[in-house]
C-alpha cells in the first residue's frame, strides 16, 4: 500500500515538474533575442505568453510574470505555485521561480 501511494503521487507531481521545465525553456529562450531590449513590456508579454501556449502550460498568470526594464537589459522573474490535488483535503504544492536576464 505504502509504494502504491508513492507511486501515486509520483504521478501527480510529474506533470508538474514536466510544465516546470517548459516554463524554463521559455524563460531560456529569452536570452536568444537579440532585439528585446528594445520591446515594450507589453511586446515582451505577449512574446512569453504565446511560447507558454504552444507548451500548453496553464499554470502561469499575467501576474506571475514580472519584466524590469532598464537602459542596457531587461529582467524577467516568472514565480508561480501550482496546487495539486491528492485526496479528499489533502494536496500537494509546488512553488517555482524562474528568471532571465538579457543583455
Amino acid at each position: 500500500m505504502l509504494v502504491g501511494l508513492a507511486v501515486y503521487i509520483v504521478l501527480k507531481a510529474a506533470p508538474v515538474y514536466i510544465e516546470a521545465f517548459s516554463v524554463g525553456d521559455v524563460v531560456n529562450s529569452l536570452k536568444r533575442e537579440a532585439d528585446l531590449p528594445s520591446k515594450s513590456r507589453e511586446e515582451i508579454y505577449t512574446l512569453i505568453k504565446k511560447r507558454l501556449d504552444v507548451n500548453d502550460v496553464r499554470s502561469v498568470e499575467k501576474g506571475d510574470i514580472d519584466i524590469q526594464k532598464t537602459v542596457n537589459n531587461v529582467t524577467v522573474k516568472i514565480d508561480y505555485e501550482v496546487k495539486v490535488p491528492l485526496f479528499w483535503n489533502i494536496a500537494l504544492a509546488f512553488s517555482f521561480h524562474k528568471s532571465a536576464v538579457v543583455r
